[in-house]
């Protein structure tokens, strides 16, 4: 499981269900669903930061060319 579909699963177990979380933080319900399902992976900024997590990008060395 993925942070954000932990971050999710954590929302809908306080919550209770995606509308629920919807009518609180505004975030649109089927897209809470497709975060939790990973049929979307890049949450914006905003959604992250609702979802208590924020954006951290890594950048690492090619070894040989690969």
């Amino acid at each position: 499981m993925t942070k954000i579909q932990e971050a999710v699963a954590r929302l809908k177990e306080r919550y209770g269900s995606y509308r629920k979380i919807e009518a609180a933080t505004g975030i649109n319900y089927a897209y809470l669903q497709r975060l939790a399902t990973q049929q979307r992976t890049e949450p914006s900024d905003e959604v992250l930061a609702v979802l208590g997590l924020k954006r951290r990008v890594i950048y690492v060395r090619k070894i040989n060319g690969s």
